[in-house]
């Protein structure tokens, strides 16, 4: 018995695990070729699908973000409408109150001016209205009865 390892048979184990090796690895890169090719494949015929899912649940999230929102400004409409009233009532009493301090400010500087107020102005319009009446009913001329008329026209010829 030879205990000394035949270097071919050595060479041939080596060569033959090589092969064995290089095998594997092409087999191993084989399939990770096929899965990456089946995953676009996959990919591409339930891409679509998968889209249209999002904008499924992209709309009913939209949906819900809008009637959430709609409810929230609603309350706070429901929640201001006491305190927007209020305001409106102090807001419509100061203009009323500056409307009145305006008007007596504008009364008092006619009255140091000597200029006619509202009431003198429709008083003396009235009594130019009466007058007027009064000149209009003396100008006029009373009316001569028609027979008087008639009288005159048949002497004419």
């Amino acid at each position: 018995m030879n205990d000394k390892p035949d270097p071919m048979k050595a060479a041939w184990n080596a060569a033959a695990s090589g092969q064995r090796f290089s095998r594997g690895i092409t087999d191993s890169a084989q399939q990770i070729w096929l899965a990456g090719l089946g995953a676009l494949s996959r990919t591409q015929q339930e891409g679509g699908k998968f889209f249209d899912a999002l904008v499924e649940e992209g709309v009913r999230i939209q949906q819900k973000t809008h009637a959430y929102t709609q409810e929230q400004a609603q309350q706070a409409r429901e929640q201001a409408a006491p305190w927007v009233e209020a305001a409106r009532k102090r807001t419509s009493a100061a203009m009323g109150k500056l409307e009145q301090a305006f008007d007596e400010r504008v009364a008092r500087a006619f009255k140091r001016m000597n200029m006619p107020s509202q009431s003198d102005i429709k008083d003396l319009a009235a009594r130019v209205d009466a007058l007027a009446r009064e000149v209009r009913a003396q100008r006029t001329p009373a009316p001569r009865p028609r027979a008087a008329a008639k009288k005159r026209a048949q002497r004419k010829p």
